[in-house]
């Protein structure tokens, strides 16, 4: 190969690593600034207080130190009313465990109660509104979607979260590992 050939090349390698570098660099300033933002939405999360169906105000900070199942959900979303029964069973198995389960509603009290009692929920239920899902998109949501449940740590660290249905298999695993 010739020798200018060659310093070409090698100057095109050198170029393309040097993009790639700074490319990089970027992303991980990037990564990092997510992360930050998205610690600082589960911090704002964390600090809110919600009524509950009886209108007595719940702070989320109650259950700190506990491994926490948050679940945004609404009486009139049929995935939720698909997997709530799942997180009956499951409270109910690792209760005892330090594992709460916090269904988060964004819908009306009186179709929260009538469908917690029809369902035989063993877990508190308190009220939200769509600000608190816009908050929540920013914690993990695929969008302003519902389902979306989100797992902690007894750090109050995220362990896992999801969009859509979780299994009791899927989420029973997690919780497993989270209480040993």
């Amino acid at each position: 190969m010739k020798s200018s050939t060659r310093r070409f090349l090698l100057a095109g390698s050198a170029g393309c690593a040097l993009v790639a570098g700074l490319g990089g660099g970027w992303l991980w300033r990037q990564r990092g600034a997510d992360q930050r933002r998205e610690a600082d939405a589960l911090k704002a999360l964390l600090a809110r207080t919600l009524p509950d169906p009886t209108g007595q105000a719940q702070p989320l900070s109650r259950w700190d130190g506990q491994v926490r199942v948050i679940n945004l959900w609404a009486t009139w979303c049929t995935p939720c009313r698909e997997e709530m029964p799942h997180f009956v069973r499951l409270q109910t198995r690792f209760a005892d465990r330090g594992v709460t389960f916090l269904g988060l509603a964004i819908d009306r009290a009186d179709r929260v109660t009538r469908f917690a009692e029809e369902i035989g929920v063993n877990y508190p239920l308190l009220l939200a509104d769509m600000s608190l899902l816009a908050l929540a998109s920013r914690v993990g949501t695929r969008g302003e979607v519902l389902p979306f449940t989100l797992v902690l740590d007894r750090s109050s660290r995220i362990a896992a979260r999801r969009t859509g249905i979780y299994t009791e298999e899927a989420l029973g695993a997690i919780l497993e590992s989270l209480v040993r």
